[in-house]
């Protein structure tokens, strides 16, 4: 299904993938947006929503799905998490297991669209810890392995959540707390000076920040999991994955292992 935007008419692309949901929701075909031209980051930040789209004053198009037809042999195979996947899976190990649920139902516990989800999932069975079972219409995604297991099984193909880094002098936004003092909850390490917060891109002020300064601002790949006010532990051991201290590293060991000291 091809829908259009009114003429003059501006959406953002949380919106558009808002309304690619509802609509694949009740015609369970791939939604095309038929757009008016856009700049390249504009067109990055469609791709980041999942979003199909069509440009034909430029001749832009994103129809992934038509390659679906091809053998899987000729598709390419996921060598590393994408961030979604990530996310997925993180959730599943740290909150609630997402084991056993349908597309439609993960899509509804976690801020992705159907489609991000449904692409994530092959990411999953690609790199070999999920798999999914279809009943009809209806798609099922199983985990190969449960709790530290699967937990160590990822460790290859896990990445840093961070996109990026920012310094603010005074930062009067909001945003979870992050790196060391966020390691010094879960464990006895003591605080920082500086206060680390997380953000999601999309909340990242319009400021290019500085080179230092008094807040330091990590910008993630995919929104931190779980409540606040302190980034879930798992996001958070990848994120401090390259800091070279001991000290930091032996508790983040710990912080890991106290996950599964229950089971």
């Amino acid at each position: 299904m091809v829908p259009s935007l009114k003429q003059g008419k501006e959406v953002t692309p949380l919106q558009l993938e808002h309304y690619a949901y509802r609509l694949d929701s009740f015609f369970s075909k791939p939604i095309v947006f038929l757009l008016p031209r856009a700049p390249r980051y504009q067109r990055v930040r469609y791709a980041e929503r999942g979003i199909f789209y069509i440009m034909p004053d430029k001749g832009y198009a994103r129809l992934p799905f038509l390659y679906t037809g091809k053998k899987m042999s000729d598709r390419t195979r996921a060598k590393r998490l994408t961030p979604v996947a990530q996310y997925l899976l993180l959730s599943h190990l740290q909150f609630e297991s997402l084991d056993g649920k349908t597309l439609s139902e993960i899509s509804s516990l976690v801020p992705q669209s159907y489609l991000t989800v449904s692409r994530a999932v092959t990411t999953l069975e690609d790199i070999g810890l999920g798999f999914s079972d279809r009943f009809g219409k209806t798609k099922v995604l199983h985990f190969k392995f449960i709790g530290k297991d699967l937990w160590e099984k990822a460790q290859p193909y896990l990445v840093s959540p961070i996109l990026t880094v920012r310094y603010y002098d005074a930062f009067d936004g909001s945003g979870l707390i992050g790196g060391i003092n966020a390691l010094a909850h879960y464990s006895h390490l003591n605080p920082e000076e500086m206060q680390t917060l997380v953000l999601e891109r999309n909340l990242v002020p319009e400021d290019i920040g500085l080179e230092d300064g008094r807040y330091r601002i990590e910008v993630w790949k995919y929104p931190p999991i779980g409540g606040g006010p302190w980034v879930d532990r798992l996001s958070l051991a990848l994120s401090l994955q390259e800091n070279k201290d001991e000290r930091v590293q032996k508790e983040i060991e710990l912080m890991i292992n106290a996950i599964w000291s229950t089971e």
